[in-house]
Formats: C-alpha cells, structure tokens, sequence
C-alpha cells in the first residue's frame, strides 16, 4: 500500500516537473517535431538533476522536513516562475491602460509577486495544509492532461496548406538542359545602392566596377513586392503576390513566411525545385532559424546536437532567467550580440565556409537570409565585431552596409572560381527602418548574374518574384510572365 501511494506521490511530482515542458510542445505545436531532438530531452535530464541537487541542498538546512516535501515545494517553485512572461505581460498592459509609468517596472514586478506566491506556497506545503495539497494534486493534473489533450488534437488537424495546390505555377522543363546551382542571398534591410552614397555621402565606384568585371550586373530602382520582411519572403515562395485587390490574403497564400517552410506546407518555388530535380538548402538567422523550422531544409542541421543554445533560450524565455542573465552579461561586460548574433547572422560567410568543406552532389538552390544592415548593428565597415545601440543609428547602419558590400565581394570572389557557372542574385527584401514612406521602403538593392540567354527587359521591376520567374522561364524555355507592382 505504502509503495502504491509513494509511486502516487513521485507521478504528481513528475507531473508539476513536466508541465513546462508539456505548455512549451503546446504553445510550439507546428515545431513538435523539430524540438523532440536529443537537446530536449537532455535538457529535461539536467534540469531535473539541477532541481533534485538543490533540493538536497535545502535538506542540509531542514533536516527534519521529508525529502519528497521539500521537492514539492521546489517543483511548484520551478513551475511558477515559468508564468513569469505571462504576468509580465498582463501587467505591462494594465500598466499601459490605468498607470503608463509603471509599465517599464512590470517585469520586476512580476518577479517580486511569483517570488511571494512562491515563499506562500512552501509555507503551505512546509505546514502540511491538506486542502492545499489536494488543490494542487487536481489542479497540476488537470492542466497536464488538458495541456497532452491540445497536443494531440492539433496534431490530428487536417493541414491546411492543401488549400497550395490551388492556381499552382509551374515551369515545366522543356529544354532539359544541365541544371547549375542557384544562390539567392536577400540581404534584409538593405536599401539601393543610389540612396545610400546620397545619404552618406560615399562613393561605391569601385564595388561597382569589381561586380561588373564579374559578369554582375547592378540593376538600379527595383521596386519589390512589397516593404516588409514576411510578406516579401512569402511572396518570394509563392512566385506571386500574396494578397487580392481588396488586400486580403489569397486563399493558396494563407501560410506565411517562414511558417510555410514547415514540413507538410507547399510553396510553388519549393515544388517547382521539386520537378526540376534541385535540392533546396536554407540559412537563416536569429529571427527565422532554421532548425526551428524544418531540418530537411537546413544547409547546417545541427540534428545531433545534444546543447541547442536556441531552443533552450526560447525554453526559458517564460521565466525571469533570460533577462536575470542578461542584466548580469551587461554588470561583468558579457555581450551577448557578439555571441549569439554576430556569427548566426553572417548568412554569406556561413555559406562559404560550409561550400568549402562539403560536395554538392545534385543541383541546389541555396536560399541565404543574411541579416545585415538590418538591426542589430553588431559590425565595423572592415565587418569585424562592433555594437551600435539602437534601430535607428546611422552610424551603426553605414558601418553595416559597408561590410555587407565587402561580404558580397568576397561571396563574389569564392562562387567565381567554387561555383563560375552558376546564378548568383544579391536582393534586398525591403530599403532600411528609416525610410519615409512605403514607396521608398520597398526600393531595394539588387545586384544579380543570370545565364547569358536571359534578357532582361528594362521595364521589367527584376524584383524577388520577378527575378525567380526569369530564372525559371530561362532554365526551362518558357516564356517569362511577370507580376506588376
């Protein structure tokens, strides 16, 4: 009997145990299967031997309390501070609606109300109230179940993204000719080539002239799609424009940017990719990673990876922890933009330094999402490391926009003799946060090398969507249609 109500007690500790775990695979349900990798489950491993070691500890001190109580009190503990973003949210609107100036004070005053609940709750537990304990038992269960419930239902939704077989666009292959790569590099943010020399004064001659020596071309006012990353990108996968002529969003374009390189979602570029025998390879940054997303496409899987810094990061992002270390980087001079976005968002010289090293068996279309001269500003015009506070630093950007031209240069210089015949296009997705209008905001830089039989109409916008159709019509002997602006 005695080991029935113990195996009883140890189930209802796991359970308070795993529910963040449980609360995080149901608030991230589109990545179930990207996230349950060998970095989950170790961090479930070490986060349960971090509290059972603390625990210990405490039983040092409280040498008459049972073991299993004082764990409880630490579970409950530990699942608590796991609610802090949410409190920290409900206060900060409060805040904004009924007192403005205590908003900026919410999430310190979030933690100091879950470090109270947390020293009532041990009291309770210390003091063996039994309706208390009885309270927890149904509601931590309750919750864990419903929370599996959720899991499992979305996960039996028909997907919705076979609404994408819907007025497809297809190049069939009437040429079959010999396919070569194709490297599509967006450079986010980055605003054209005219507006930045009038804006900083500076002169690009010679990046210009190197380009052109290279069979570049500088293709100047290229109007994109659109002025913002999403719907620039999502544009971009469905080789079309995204919304009607009332601006709503197309029944086949309902999936965005990068919810729609998931697995089981189609996009036109990916099944086009597809029929003509490419393999498509993406690298992402910070803000759109792609391990987080779909493993297939990633140049760099990290699929073995047992520390995943940034699943970890979006683990404990609920939690007071993420910011408790921050603060503590900025007291002993730790900055975490050099280590955690410095090197990730480098899209071209990750590129590079993955060609180097690996063979390409078949041909591949690289997607490259550099993100640079976008905010943050973490480089020196040389590209060595630099912060620049701020969206908004001029300085920080000029700096930022200098090295992307260095970084294309050099990426220019590596594909001329790794890869000489292949496509290679250099696209901004959107002009720069400080821009004056719309208008101005989808201008964008734009610097491509395409196959010599390819003729480019001059009034043509070779925008993202229109660049991508001219390829396709090219390498397939199709005539090109292209979208308006």
């Amino acid at each position: 009997m005695q080991i029935k109500k113990n195996y009883k007690y140890i189930s209802f500790l796991l359970i308070i145990f795993l529910l963040p775990f449980v609360d995080f695979l149901n608030n991230n349900n589109n990545e179930i299967n990207i996230i349950l990798g060998k970095s989950f489950f170790f961090l479930i491993f070490i986060l349960l031997i971090i509290l059972l070691i603390f625990t210990f500890i405490i039983k040092c001190f409280f040498k008459n309390v049972e073991f299993s109580t004082l764990f409880l009190i630490v579970v409950v503990s530990y699942w608590l501070f796991f609610k802090h973003n949410n409190l920290n949210l409900l206060l900060f609107s409060f805040f904004n609606k009924f007192a403005s100036a205590g908003s900026e004070y919410s999430s310190e005053i979030s933690l100091l109300i879950l470090i109270l609940l947390s020293i009532y709750t041990s009291i309770l537990i210390y003091k063996d109230n039994k309706f208390f304990k009885k309270f927890i038992m149904i509601f931590f269960s309750l919750t864990f179940c419903v929370s599996l419930f959720q899991i499992l239902i979305f996960n039996k939704k028909p997907n919705i993204a076979k609404s994408n077989n819907i007025d497809k666009i297809e190049f069939p292959d009437k040429l079959k000719n010999k396919k070569e790569n194709i490297y599509f590099i967006i450079l986010d943010a980055m605003q054209p080539i005219k507006e930045f020399e009038k804006h900083f004064k500076l002169s690009t001659k010679d990046f210009l002239n190197y380009t052109k020596s290279k069979n570049y071309k500088y293709i100047h006012n290229t109007i994109n799609t659109y002025d913002n990353t999403t719907h620039s990108l999502s544009a971009f996968f469905y080789l079309d424009k995204i919304f009607d002529e009332e601006k709503k969003l197309k029944e086949k374009t309902k999936i965005l940017f990068p919810t729609l390189l998931r697995s089981g979602n189609n996009s036109d570029l990916i099944n086009n990719l597809d029929n003509l025998g490419y393999d498509f390879k993406w690298l992402g940054n910070f803000f759109a990673y792609c391990p987080k997303f779909n493993l297939k496409y990633c140049l760099n899987k990290n699929e073995n990876t047992i520390v995943d810094t940034y699943l970890y990061i979006n683990f404990f992002r609920q939690t007071p922890l993420i910011q408790t270390v921050m603060n503590f980087g900025f007291i002993f001079n730790f900055d975490f933009n050099k280590y955690f976005f410095y090197e990730l968002n480098d899209g071209m010289g990750r590129l590079t330094n993955h060609l180097k090293d690996n063979k390409v068996n078949k041909p591949t279309f690289y997607f490259i999402h550099h993100m640079s001269p976008h905010w943050p500003y973490i480089t020196n015009k040389d590209c060595s490391y630099k912060s620049y506070p701020g969206n908004k630093n001029l300085e920080g950007y000029k700096s930022a926009y200098l090295c992307s031209l260095k970084k294309i240069q050099e990426t220019i210089e590596f594909l001329d003799k790794f890869d000489p015949t292949a496509t290679i296009i250099f696209q901004s997705d959107h002009n720069w946060i400080m821009s004056k209008n719309i208008d101005e905001k989808r201008s964008i830089f734009n610097l491509i090398k395409i196959n010599k039989n390819c003729n480019i109409d001059k009034n043509i916008s070779l925008n993202n969507v229109n660049t991508l159709r001219l390829i396709f019509s090219c390498m397939t002997g199709n005539d090109p249609e292209y979208i308006s602006n």
